[in-house]
């Protein structure tokens, strides 16, 4: 056992039997969902068809060993001063209840072992008696029956039970050959993995990764399909599993795709559910819930007990962009999100609203090989291997859980769905769309979702009248993607002949012009506005990614492919930087981003409240010299710089007057929504070249960074220079020309080095 148990010495069950550890988050999150008005969904209940003969002595000895082996199944969970525990039993005899069916004929016979398996898998399992799990056997002929294990889900999970499998057929061998088939103890167990939970998050280690979630689930709400029944007092306590089997050349398909393109299988299961998703409910957005082993450290590969954690995957989904792009953005998301999947799922929730995670996780994807297969069980020596058969639901934890589940068959769908929101004609439906879109990624992957014929059949479904919502998490981000109307009066182009590639600076009004001539005739210069012709429009619920794809989708208008030369002023740098991933993500080319004076998103907010006051003295402090400054040159007057700040501290100014028709024109209110989502951004580090013009006015020292924060976003090479100029003066004559001095050579070297 390991030493981490040293320093935190178990203590004794105050009834006198066995020992009390800590329980992990997610057993924690379980209790509590045992005890609510919802405790569905929480059994693993697993059957397999014995071929040859297992005798009940056999079966019986062999599950003894596993438990006798491993503390887990003979644990139990109770309530120690108000916060669940486990308490680990030193034995724990086990039971094996055997059925004799061989009285019935084969098809009455297999007809009632599955009504035994169905009201096995519901059944609930008390959480405060071991073991935590029941198992079966019940005997269909001489040498055929039918092994039925319900483990509850704080006790193990999928990876766990292929660990058990392998090794209940390893013990009842050797049983069989006259051994006593017990093994030495593992050098991990589920207390030791709660202790090491618990000392992991306390180390600050995750805070990295607890800031990453928070940021990215702010505001977000999951994608949820449109039911057949109102969810009115849905407790999750009907479910049903539908599954299909994939056909052997598409299996092939898949894999072959998948290694082609450095893709996982896991990552094509994602982007086919986000296009699904995507036709069905005509979200731009797709938000889904999956399902990681948790098993990054070698020790926990033999671990038996639950480990699996929960993450959550964002995917935007472009009408217009080829699938392959589709599949690109996937495995961009799931490479990021599993970057921070150590930190435990239910450490998040603590952060977010009550009821959050079903909400985010509406509809759920899990992705592995089978832990229950079968000729890969298939003992040479034995007497028998076993079978895997179809699971029966438990109850449903969420809407919908879709699977892809290899097989030695091949490859097999299947939808958990609960049955009191959605009829079967339903579910049977989204499984063969979802068959629809893997086979539309690997046989037209060039081909966009508009444009690809199989998936007009996938048609959207209609929210039932009586279909009540979930709230959202925050206001405003369920909405529509921010719509182009009219890009021809946003988008001015300059030196439209020039053969080098085009510069696309991204701003809300024009000040370019001196930039565009000082670059020369040679290069294309387009200036686009993002300020909306329709507005102003509340955005107030839109995240700056919403606003990087509304900016991608003006610069694909002007410029439908790369390579691309992106830059933007004070915020819209960010802006920016933010469309180049969006556009590298779909398979562009990115030769360099321009920041012209722009702080990176988050640098100012993430840093201590104190520090934040002081950085704002400072910038006041500045501010008030400027202002005297602009006194001397009698650029303002005496009561500008005096009277009107006393005035405005007294409450005595004058309201300000209404935005004029010009000021709503030139789009100053989608600058306050952009700035207000850039405040709540925190972007993750992208291999993109960027260079930054800081001007004279930034201010220098600790609480401003020289490289505006950027240092630790850019991955890529990050340039510096330093214009002469203040902030809103550096698309001058002269500070432009400097510009483009440094642009120039810097340009020509990229366009040379790729040969255009």
């Amino acid at each position: 056992m390991m030493t981490i148990r040293t320093g935190d010495q178990p203590v004794a069950h105050p009834g006198g039997e066995g020992q009390v550890f800590p329980c992990t988050l997610m057993q924690e999150r379980l209790w509590s969902r045992a005890r609510s008005n919802r405790p569905h969904g929480l059994n693993v209940a697993m059957r397999w068809l014995v071929i040859g003969r297992l005798t009940q002595d056999v079966a019986h000895r062999a599950l003894q060993a596993l438990v006798d082996r491993h503390e887990i199944l003979r644990t139990y969970l109770c309530e120690i001063d108000g916060v669940p525990k486990q308490v680990i039993l030193q034995r724990c005899p086990v039971k094996l209840r055997s059925i004799d069916l061989t009285a019935l004929g084969a098809e009455a016979a297999m007809a009632r072992a599955e009504e035994i398996a169905r009201g096995e898998a519901t059944d609930p399992i008390d959480l405060g008696e071991a073991p935590l799990f029941r198992a079966g056997l019940l005997r269909l002929a001489p040498d055929r029956s039918i092994l039925l294990i319900t483990f509850h889900a704080a006790i193990a999970d999928g990876w766990s039970i292929g660990l058990l499998l392998a090794e209940f057929l390893a013990t009842a061998t050797a049983i069989e050959r006259g051994a006593t088939g017990s093994g030495g103890e593992p050098e991990l167990q589920v207390a030791d993995y709660a202790l090491w939970e618990r000392e992991l998050l306390a180390s600050g280690a995750l805070e990295e990764s607890r800031r990453y979630w928070q940021g990215k689930l702010r505001g977000v709400v999951g994608t949820r399909v449109p039911g057949d029944h109102p969810p009115v007092g849905r407790g999750g306590s009907r479910g049903e599993i539908l599954s299909l089997l994939l056909p052997a050349e598409l299996s092939r398909s898949l894999d072959s795709f998948a290694s082609r393109h450095g893709f996982t299988l896991y990552t094509l299961a994602v982007a086919a559910l986000a296009l699904l998703l995507n036709r069905v409910t005509r979200e731009a957005k797709i938000v889904i819930g999956s399902q990681v082993a948790h098993r990054e450290e070698p020790s926990a590969e033999l671990l038996v007990g639950p480990t699996v954690n929960l993450i959550t995957l964002c995917l935007p989904v472009d009408s217009q962009a080829s699938l392959l792009t589709l599949a690109r953005l996937a495995a961009d998301e799931v490479q990021e999100s599993l970057l921070h999947q150590n930190l435990p799922f239910e450490s998040v929730l603590a952060s977010l609203p009550d009821g959050a995670d079903q909400r985010l996780h509406a509809v759920n994807l899990v992705v592995h090989r089978s832990y229950s297969g079968t000729t890969e069980t298939a003992q040479a020596r034995s007497s028998f291997n076993l079978v895997s058969l179809p699971s029966f639901s438990s109850g449903t934890q969420w809407d919908l859980t879709f699977f892809l589940i290899w097989r030695d068959e091949g490859w097999r769908l299947a939808i958990e769905a609960d049955s009191d929101l959605y009829d079967a004609s339903t579910v049977q439906a989204l499984l063969e769309g979802w068959r629809t879109c893997l086979e539309a990624l690997v046989s037209s992957p060039n081909l966009a979702p508009v444009d690809c014929p199989a998936l007009h059949s996938i048609t959207p479904r209609a929210a039932s009248a009586t279909t009540i919502e979930a709230p959202a998490l925050q206001v405003g981000s369920d909405r529509e993607p921010i719509p182009v109307h009219d890009p021809v009066r946003q988008v001015a182009c300059f030196h439209e002949d020039g053969a080098r590639t085009p510069m696309i600076a991204i701003n809300n009004r024009s000040v370019y012009y001196q930039l565009a001539r000082a670059l020369g005739a040679d290069r294309p210069f387009i200036d686009i506005q993002t300020y909306h012709p329709d507005g102003p429009l509340d955005l107030s619920g839109y995240s700056f990614d919403d606003f990087a794809t509304y900016a991608v989708r003006l610069i694909r208008w002007a410029r439908p492919t790369g390579p691309y030369l992106l830059g933007g002023h004070c915020v819209y740098g960010a802006l920016a930087f933010e469309a180049a991933r969006q556009l590298q993500r779909m398979g562009e080319k990115i030769e360099l981003v321009c920041l012209f004076d722009t702080w990176a998103p988050g640098y100012r907010e993430s840093m201590s409240p104190s520090n934040q006051k002081r950085r704002a003295r400072q910038l006041r402090t500045r501010h008030r010299l400027n202002r005297i400054e602009q006194y001397r040159k009698g650029e303002i007057g005496l009561k500008d710089l005096a009277w009107l700040p006393v005035l405005r501290r007294l409450g005595y100014q004058t309201p300000a007057a209404e935005p004029t028709e010009a000021d709503l024109f030139a789009g100053r209110w989608f600058d306050d929504h952009l700035r207000d989502a850039a405040a709540r951004h925190r972007p993750a580090p992208a291999t993109i070249d960027t260079v930054l013009f800081r001007s004279a006015e930034t201010l220098s020292g600790r609480l401003f960074d020289e490289r505006m924060g950027w240092g630790s976003i850019v991955a890529g090479k990050l340039y510096l220079t330093h214009v002469e100029s203040a902030h809103l003066d550096m698309f001058q004559e002269k500070p432009a020309a400097d510009i483009a001095s440094f642009l120039g050579p810097l340009l020509a070297g990229i366009e040379n080095t790729r040969g255009g």
